[in-house]
C-alpha cells in the first residue's frame, strides 16, 4: 500500500509542480509549452493497450462533454491484502486526483486490480443521488466480472463503462 501511494504522489505530484490548466480544463500545459490531452485511463497493470486505452479515453471524454461528468479508469499493480484496504485506496485515489467537477462532486473511480481480483466503483455524492450503490453493484455483478472471470478485462471494462453511461443517461433524461 505504501509503495503504491508513492508511486501515485510521486507521478501526480510531478503533474501538479509542472502544469497549468487552460480554461476549459480539458488539456494539461506542461513545462517548455507541450500540451497533453487529460487522461481518464490510467493502466498501471498494463490490462489495456494503445487502441483499447485510447477508445476508453475517447468513450469518456464524449461523455464528460455531454454531461461534465468525468469517470476514470484505474488499474492498480498492487496486491491489496483485503476489501478494506483495496477500498481505502480507492477512495483515497478518487479523491486524490479529483475525478468529477468539485462543486458538483459527479466523479466516478472505477478500480481494477487483477492481482487482487478486485473492482470497485467510487461515486461521488452527486452521482450516487442518481446511480445507487445498488445499481452500480449490478453492474459489476452482470457486466465487469463474468468478462474478467474469462480473462476479458478489456472487454469486461468497455461493457461495464457503457452500462454505467448507458444507466446515468436513462436517469438524467427521466429527470427532465
Amino acid at each position: 500500500m505504501r509503495k503504491l501511494t508513492l508511486v501515485f504522489l510521486l507521478f501526480f505530484s510531478n503533474l501538479i509542480f509542472c502544469q497549468v490548466q487552460d480554461s476549459d480544463k480539458k488539456y494539461f500545459k506542461f513545462e517548455y509549452d507541450t500540451i497533453v490531452k487529460k487522461t481518464f485511463v490510467l493502466d498501471f497493470e498494463k490490462l489495456f493497450d494503445k487502441n483499447q486505452t485510447k477508445e476508453l479515453n475517447d468513450i469518456i471524454d464524449d461523455f464528460e462533454k455531454k454531461t461534465s461528468i468525468e469517470i476514470a479508469i484505474i488499474s492498480f499493480e498492487e496486491k491489496y491484502k483485503n476489501e478494506e484496504d483495496f477500498h481505502k485506496n480507492t477512495l483515497f485515489v478518487a479523491n486524490w486526483i479529483g475525478i468529477g467537477k468539485k462543486d458538483l462532486d459527479n466523479g466516478i473511480l472505477i478500480g481494477i486490480s487483477t492481482k487482487s481480483r478486485k473492482i470497485r466503483i467510487e461515486n461521488g455524492n452527486g452521482i450516487e443521488r442518481i446511480l445507487t450503490d445498488a445499481e452500480t453493484k449490478s453492474i459489476i455483478e452482470d457486466t465487469f466480472i463474468p468478462n474478467f472471470k474469462k480473462g476479458n478485462y478489456y472487454i469486461g471494462t468497455l461493457e461495464g463503462l457503457k452500462k454505467i453511461i448507458e444507466a446515468l443517461e436513462k436517469k438524467l433524461n427521466d429527470k427532465n
